[in-house]
C-alpha cells in the first residue's frame, strides 16, 4: 500500500509541474503578411531602368517596371508604297502572307548596269571609280549619276538626275557637257528591286504609312516577343496596394515570360505568427484566444483568435516549432515584421 501512495504522490507532482510549465509557457510572435502577390513578366523581353525598391510601398495600378521594344529601322531611303503589318499582329504571319511587313521603293529607283567596251579610247575612260559622278545622256536627255559599284570592265551607276526610262541605253562620260572623249561606256537602265522590310515577334507600334517618305535609320516599327498576347501591354503594374518584399529584377536585364520581377505583400491583412514549441501544442485550438504583447506597444495586453495552426513545423536545436496564426487588434498601426510575445496560459 505504501509503494501505491508513494507512486500516486509522484504522478500527482508531475502533472502539477507540467500545467504549471504550461500555464507559464510563452512564445516569440512576429507580424506577417499572409497574401503576398507574386509579379511575373507577360512574355520574354528587356527591362527598361526602374527604380523600384525592396520594401518600398506602392499602390494598385502603379506601374512597376516597362519592357522595352525591338526597334526596327529602314535601311534603305525612299517612299514607303505599303504598310502590311498593323500593331498586334505577328511578323511571321504577315511575312508568309505578303513577303514583307512594309515596302520602300528607294529614293533613286534606277541604275545603268554599265561596261567599258565602247568607252573612249583612253585608259583614264576605262578606269572607273566608286563613289564618283558621270553625266548621262540618251537622246536628248540628261542626267548625273554616281558609280556605287565597279568589277573589272562592268560598273553600276545609280542615276540621280534625268528622266530614263528602264531598258534605255545611257552613255556616261566624265565630262558635264558630255564630249566623245570622256565617254566611260554605256549599258542599259534597270531598276532596283523594292526593299522588303523584315523582322520577328509581334508588333508593338507602326510607325510609318504607305506614301511617307524615310531616310535610312529611320523607325518603322517596334516589336516584341511572339509569345505575347495581342493585346499586350508593356507596362506591369501592381494588381494591389502593400509593399514590395521580394525585389527579383535588375534594370536592363533579359527576363522570360514567366519569370518572377518581385512580390507585394497586402498590408491591409495582417495576422500574428506564434512559434509554438510541440510540447505546447496539444494545449491550443483552432478558436482559442490567447493574450499577447507588443513590442511596438510596451505596457498593453491583447488578445486574439487562433485562426490556424500550420501543420509543418520547423526543427531547431532539437526541438520542433509549429507557426500558429492569431488575429491582430484594429486601430493600431501595424506593419510586417514587428515583435510580440504570445502567453499560452495565464
Amino acid at each position: 500500500m505504501k509503494t501505491k501512495a508513494v507512486s500516486l504522490i509522484l504522478l500527482f507532482l508531475a502533472l502539477t509541474l507540467t500545467c504549471a510549465c504550461a500555464l507559464g509557457a510563452t512564445a516569440n510572435a512576429t507580424i506577417v503578411a499572409p497574401e503576398t502577390a507574386k509579379i511575373t513578366a507577360p512574355f520574354s523581353g528587356t527591362l527598361l531602368p526602374f527604380d523600384l525598391t525592396a520594401g518600398e510601398e506602392v499602390s494598385a495600378g502603379q506601374t512597376l517596371f516597362e519592357l522595352d521594344t525591338v526597334p526596327v529601322y529602314a535601311t534603305q531611303s525612299g517612299t514607303v508604297s505599303a504598310v502590311f503589318a498593323g500593331t498586334g499582329d505577328d511578323a511571321s504571319g504577315v511575312i508568309a502572307h505578303y513577303g514583307s511587313l512594309a515596302v520602300i521603293e528607294p529614293e533613286h529607283a534606277l541604275y545603268i548596269d554599265a561596261n567599258t567596251d565602247q568607252a573612249y579610247n583612253d585608259d583614264e575612260n576605262r578606269y572607273l571609280h566608286a563613289g564618283e559622278t558621270l553625266y548621262l545622256k540618251c537622246n536628248n536627255e540628261k542626267g548625273t549619276g554616281i558609280v556605287t559599284s565597279v568589277s573589272g570592265k562592268n560598273y553600276v551607276v545609280e542615276i540621280l538626275t534625268g528622266s530614263f526610262d528602264v531598258d534605255d541605253t545611257v552613255r556616261c562620260f566624265r565630262e558635264s557637257s558630255t564630249p566623245s572623249d570622256s565617254e566611260t561606256g554605256r549599258g542599259k537602265v534597270k531598276r532596283y528591286d523594292d526593299v522588303a522590310v523584315t523582322a520577328s515577334g509581334r508588333i508593338a507600334a507602326v510607325h510609318v504609312k504607305a506614301g511617307d517618305t524615310v531616310s535610312v535609320g529611320d523607325l518603322l516599327f517596334e516589336t516584341i516577343d511572339a509569345q505575347s498576347a495581342k493585346n499586350a501591354s508593356l507596362s506591369i503594374s501592381a494588381p494591389t496596394a502593400g509593399a514590395v518584399t521580394v525585389l527579383s529584377a535588375v534594370s536592363g536585364a533579359q527576363v522570360y515570360r514567366g519569370q518572377l520581377l518581385c512580390e507585394i505583400a497586402d498590408l491591409t491583412r495582417l495576422e500574428l505568427s506564434a512559434e509554438i514549441d510541440e510540447l505546447d501544442l496539444n494545449a491550443i485550438r483552432v478558436g482559442d484566444t490567447l493574450t499577447y504583447t507588443l513590442d511596438a506597444y510596451a505596457g498593453e495586453v491583447f488578445s486574439g483568435r487562433i485562426t490556424e495552426i500550420r501543420p509543418i513545423g520547423q526543427v531547431r536545436q532539437n526541438a520542433t516549432y509549429f507557426d500558429v496564426r492569431i488575429s491582430l487588434p484594429e486601430g493600431k498601426t501595424l506593419l510586417p515584421g514587428m515583435n510580440a510575445t504570445v502567453t499560452l496560459g495565464e
